[in-house]
């Protein structure tokens, strides 16, 4: 993010006065708040204060409540480097009393938030009673597309990678997968030798897993309520589907669904843990059309050999981002992006980097 600071540029241009010139250029908002969730707490302080204090404004960075001491650790290093007292700034705390304070603030100028639909929702909410300006990144759902042309070993490993990153707490994350019908046996089975062979445990004994625990314990009986809602409503769970048999941590087996319908909970609801439902469509138009019929609009993917199919999805995926052949994650120089309840994520790149400013005109008459 640092080099951006070279790039905060504006326009000249023409007026329909005679001479008259006209500029555009950017001014820092003010106060800015970012409010972290706690899947990647110490990246998103980054993402938050970067464009922030680049873009000449000042921060007040509220951690979550499950995730509150990286952030703590952060602001000593800060104080350790010569910024000036006031510009970054931490409130720790509960929601209840820094949070609901911090967004219901009038000298607050911009909130920055990434977390749940419902939190967005009431920031929304609460801001709009002062117009203060809300940059959001919600939740996500986000569909894999694998054509019968792809890759079949890259898919698996690509999805595979989207799925068990931070034990799939993490809103790029592919979500559920559609497989045209021809070569969906082949992929289920390639995806259940790697997630039979996902090693998971505690990161801070053994740091060559694959995967760590859940957050929390009310996250794990969560995602063992999903499991079962799903298999209620008809879907086969192919490998996984427990609590895994662990000393410490919350950790869950990673699981793979089959013979899952559009319209179950599994296919429409984020899951926000490691399991992935798989579901096969006859062609891209169906494959595309069940991707688009969901609230989430962040990221998407499609593994396929033709060029032409690929550019077609990217064009028609109603999603803030589209990945072709390779997993989630976005690029630090793009622009992490979304749609629908989504909403729009961070500030990488210049683009989002510009959202941390306002536009100033500046109307010159004469020479």
């Amino acid at each position: 993010m640092a080099e951006w600071a070279r790039r905060i540029e504006g326009e000249v241009l023409p007026s329909d006065r005679p001479d008259e010139t006209i500029f555009l250029t950017h001014k820092p908002l003010g106060v800015v708040a970012g409010i972290l969730p706690w899947n990647f707490p110490f990246f998103l302080i980054a993402r938050k204060l970067a464009p922030a204090l680049l873009t000449g404004n000042t921060i007040v960075i509220k951690p979550a409540e499950e995730t509150p001491i990286n952030a703590f650790e952060f602001a000593k290093l800060v104080d350790r480097t010569d910024l000036p007292v006031g510009v970054f700034n931490l409130i720790g705390g509960s929601w209840a009393v820094s949070g609901e304070a911090l967004i219901s603030n009038p000298d607050v100028d911009l909130i920055t938030f990434t977390g749940s639909v419902p939190v967005g929702k009431h920031i929304m909410q609460s801001a709009g009673q002062n117009l203060t300006r809300v940059n959001l990144e919600l939740g996500g759902k986000a569909p894999a597309i694998v054509l019968a042309d792809a890759d079949l070993d890259l898919a698996a490993h690509s999805i595979w990678q989207s799925r068990v990153i931070n034990t799939g707490q993490v809103c790029n994350c592919a979500e559920k997968v559609y497989v045209e019908r021809p070569v969906h046996d082949q992929l289920v089975a390639k995806l259940r030798t790697l997630f039979e062979a996902t090693r998971f445990g505690d990161p801070s004994e053994d740091d060559s897993i694959n995967m760590g625990p859940l957050i929390n314990a009310s996250a794990l009986e969560r995602i063992a309520s999903v499991v079962e809602k799903a298999e209620v409503d008809g879907a086969k769970i192919v490998t996984g589907g427990r609590k895994a048999n662990t000393a410490t941590g919350f950790h869950y087996e990673p699981t793979l669904l089959t013979d899952v319908t559009s319209d179950m909970d599994i296919m429409r609801e984020e899951t926000f843990g490691p399991v992935l439902p798989v579901q096969a469509v006859d062609n891209l138009d169906e494959a595309i059309a069940l991707a688009n019929d969901s609230d989430y609009g962040l990221t998407s993917s499609i593994y396929t050999t033709n060029i032409n199919a690929a550019l077609r999805a990217a064009k028609e995926l109603q999603y803030g981002e589209t990945y072709i052949n390779r997993e989630n994650f976005e690029a630090m120089q793009g622009f992490h992006a979304g749609r629908k309840h989504s909403g729009i994520g961070g500030a990488d790149g210049k683009h989002g980097l510009m959202e941390f400013t306002e536009t100033h005109v500046v109307y010159i008459q004469g020479h």
